[in-house]
Parts: C-alpha cells; sequence; structure tokens
C-alpha cells in the first residue's frame, strides 16, 4: 500500500475513534457536568496515560523546534475541541458531527493557502461532494441557532488543526503533539473547571476515561497519517465520523436520522472512493 493510502486509511481510523470518544462526553456532559469539565478531564486524562512515555523522555522530550506553532496546534484544538462539545450538547449526535465535518473544505483551501499544497482538481472535486453530502445530511433547514453556530466553528478550527499538526509532523514526533495539547488543556480549563465543579458519578468519570483514550488514539493515528499523506488528501477521510455518529446516536441516545443520511452518505463514499483512487493512480 503506498504512503497515501496510508496515511488516508490511518486519517479513516482515526475518525472512529473521534466518533467512539463524542459519544463518551457528551453522555458524561448530560449527566451535569459543565462543558470545560470534558477537555480538561480529556487533558489530564490523558497525561495519566502517556505517563509513561513523560517519565522515560524527560524534561527534554517535551522540548519543541517549534514552540509557535505548537502553541497555535494547541489554541486552535482547545477552540475546536470546546465548540464540539457545545454542538454535541445543543443539536442531534449526527447533525453535529455532519456539519463539522465541514472542515475538509477549509483544510484543503487553507492547505493551499499555509502549506502552499497544489490545489488538485481530484481534492477540490472530492471535498465539494463530500460536503454536499454534508447538507445532505444535517438539513439544518435554515435555522440559524448556537448549535449551528458552534458546529461551524468546530469544522473551522478542526480544519486549523489539521493543517498545524502537518507542519508540525516534520519535526516533533505524534507523542510530543499530543503531551503538549494535553498540558495547555489542563491549564487553561483548570480555573474554570475548579470554579464550575460538579463531582462526577463513576458512570461519567468511565465514560471520560473511555472517550480520553479513544482521542488519544486518534491523536496518534492523525499525527502519524500526517507523515504520510498531504492534508488535502487527508481531510475528506473524516467524513467517516458522520455515519459512525448517527449509529451513535440511533444506539444509545435512538436518534433516528433522517432520509439525508443514506443519500449523503453515499456522496460522501463516493468521494472518499474517488480521492483514493486517484492517490492510487499517482
Amino acid at each position: 500500500m503506498s504512503k497515501p493510502l496510508q496515511g488516508m486509511a490511518l486519517m479513516a481510523g482515526a475518525a472512529l475513534f473521534f466518533s467512539a470518544m463524542g459519544m463518551c462526553y457528551r453522555v458524561a456532559l448530560q449527566e451535569g457536568l459543565p462543558t470545560p469539565a470534558a477537555p480538561f478531564a480529556r487533558g489530564a486524562i490523558t497525561l495519566i496515560i502517556i505517563l509513561p512515555w513523560l517519565l522515560r523522555v524527560g524534561v527534554s522530550g517535551m522540548a519543541t523546534r517549534r514552540p509557535w506553532l505548537m502553541t497555535w496546534r494547541c489554541a486552535a484544538g482547545l477552540v475546536a475541541f470546546q465548540c464540539s462539545m457545545l454542538a454535541l450538547l445543543l443539536l442531534p449526535l449526527a447533525d453535529a458531527v455532519a456539519i463539522g465535518q465541514a472542515r475538509p473544505i477549509w483544510a484543503i483551501c487553507l492547505a493551499a493557502v499555509l502549506l502552499n499544497e497544489k490545489l488538485r482538481r481530484d481534492r477540490v472535486v472530492a471535498a465539494l461532494v463530500g460536503f454536499a453530502g454534508v447538507i445532505v445530511i444535517a438539513d439544518p433547514g435554515g435555522h440559524i441557532s448556537w448549535g449551528l453556530a458552534a458546529a461551524v466553528g468546530a469544522g473551522i478550527s478542526g480544519a486549523l488543526v489539521l493543517i498545524s499538526v502537518k507542519k508540525l509532523a516534520p519535526t516533533e514526533p505524534p507523542m510530543r503533539v499530543i503531551a503538549w495539547y494535553a498540558v495547555a488543556s489542563v491549564v487553561f480549563w483548570a480555573p474554570l473547571t475548579a470554579w464550575l465543579w460538579v463531582t462526577p458519578s463513576l458512570g461519567a468519570l468511565t465514560l471520560l476515561v473511555v472517550g480520553t483514550l479513544a482521542s488519544v488514539i486518534g491523536d496518534y493515528m492523525v499525527s502519524a497519517a500526517a507523515r504520510r499523506a498531504d492534508a488535502g488528501l487527508l481531510a475528506p477521510m473524516e467524513y467517516v465520523q458522520i455515519p459512525s455518529g448517527a449509529f451513535w446516536g440511533w444506539l444509545v441516545f435512538s436518534e433516528v436520522p433522517g432520509w439525508g443520511l443514506p443519500a449523503g452518505v453515499a456522496l460522501m463514499l463516493g468521494a472518499s472512493l474517488y480521492l483514493a483512487r486517484s492517490a492510487g493512480k499517482r
């Protein structure tokens, strides 16, 4: 399998883990936890999970050659995650995931500007077709809401995360990127979480741990994918989150997707297959 195809497969796998993460966090937040508790818990639990690595590499292992870019990645990640949590609380799970998946179109455009990646026709076509599938599934009906705004914000900031991870990939190992974001999440959200503190139940705590474990695996796969393929090639693979999110919404929250789900998934699947075929030829 060629490196671009490996990267696309890793990105699709990461999307599945992120979908499971969103489901876990949504259930935990619905038990009454304040929304800042989710990103704080993600950061704190991530640090516990990667503690063996931190102890092995020490302080020198956290040293980055690109501090400003790493800071930018952390800032974009903080915005993206909080917007995602708000969208998950205010919208049906499938809609929140679908609207947030508009980020491939942003990522392809931003990659051309920030990474000087060539704006190839196959990537533009795949992103546009996939985005059409997003619109069909989400079917927001023209209603503007805070949930819709949060989902759009998650898409734009998520695209910036993908771009920054791609730029960091040549010099920064995946674990360092994950560790920096975890520290940033703890430092940024700790004061607000303490102010709004609600003691989580055992079930909520378990969901936060499982969701964080899924996010760490997903983050690692994204960093690995960024080493193998261009950001514009990876972004459409995130559409995999939409049918996965619809499945979790149906299974856990009894949310029945509308008629647009199969049509939208067909469009996104066709776009992804077209992109994979094009990458295989190159």
